[in-house]
């Protein structure tokens, strides 16, 4: 592939995002099989993998995965959010090329190599803090994670969470959403839920929260646009709020410096070792990611 794999290093990063963080685990190459992959419509799929070894993960990382049997092309692992680690660790898909086509076509038991577990996880709540989890299509995956880690949890109160979509069908695993806590619902259609913006039901929220003195801690991920007026509307209530990025990446661990997010300071984020997850005010959300 061209690339050095060190499974054996710790993953370091650079201190580049203020606040509590979570422990950064250790990266290793898993060789897995896959498992399982449950078809969810509309192009989207959970692929399951069964690992001797639990892959140590938290929600809010990520894995950089390829099947072992895909010779010279695509050339490339892909970047994918984690759905769950441990033992039989998950990510969500959706076919948009030659990689994700190949992920929910291949066989059962065709052996995959993740890289896993990769970037920052979610900061942990602030105490006495609402999390609020605000989601756009397949940017649901770290989110869900985080919910299911929140619920999970004997003293924290349980998520709020938004989630958009153009139709119904660009809903993936909402239900596992609302297995967790509550869960209100846009789509640009009007198909589900109110038609709009899920950035609808969020001004709702703040307005609600600003006339009640409810203190709300806001995670965000899903398209670039979406992220940023989440971002600009916390931020202008005085709200915390956390984002996971997304961008092209070739390796996952700061070699290709390929995935470079503008921060309001003129530096960079680098989103495989500086993130994922980030606080939402350090990012230029002018700047496009390409």
């Amino acid at each position: 592939m061209g690339l050095t794999w060190r499974p054996d290093r710790a993953y370091l990063t650079g201190l580049a995002v203020a606040g509590t963080r979570k422990p950064v685990s250790t990266r290793a190459m898993h060789t897995l099989p896959l498992a399982q992959r449950d078809d969810l419509g509309n192009g989207y799929y959970v692929l399951w993998f069964d690992s001797p070894a639990p892959v140590a993960a938290s929600a809010g990382q990520f894995t950089m995965v390829r099947s072992a049997e895909w010779g010279v092309a695509p050339l490339l692992p892909r970047p994918m959010s984690l759905l769950s680690g441990g033992s039989r660790p998950s990510m969500l898909i959706k076919v948009v090329g030659e990689g994700t086509r190949r992920m929910a076509e291949d066989p059962m038991g065709q052996p995959y190599n993740l890289l896993a577990p990769l970037g920052h996880a979610w900061t942990p709540l602030p105490e006495g803090h609402r999390p609020v989890l605000v989601a756009g299509g397949v940017g649901v995956a770290p989110l869900v994670y985080l919910a299911e880690e929140l619920s999970a949890a004997p003293d924290a109160l349980a998520p709020i969470s938004l989630y958009g979509g153009r139709t119904t069908r660009d809903l993936p695993l909402a239900e596992r959403l609302e297995a967790c806590g509550e869960l209100a619902v846009t789509t640009e259609d009007g198909s589900r839920g109110r038609a709009g913006r899920v950035t609808l039901l969020l001004d709702e929220l703040l307005a609600k929260a600003a006339g009640s003195g409810d203190k709300l801690a806001v995670y965000t991920c899903g398209p670039h646009g979406m992220m940023r007026a989440v971002a600009e509307r916390a931020e202008a209530a005085g709200v915390w709020c956390r984002a996971s990025l997304e961008a092209p990446m070739g390796c996952g661990y700061g070699v290709c410096l390929g995935c470079p997010v503008a921060k309001r300071d003129g530096s960079y984020f680098y989103t495989c070792v500086d993130g994922p997850c980030v606080d939402a005010k350090q990012v230029d959300w002018t700047k496009e990611v390409f």
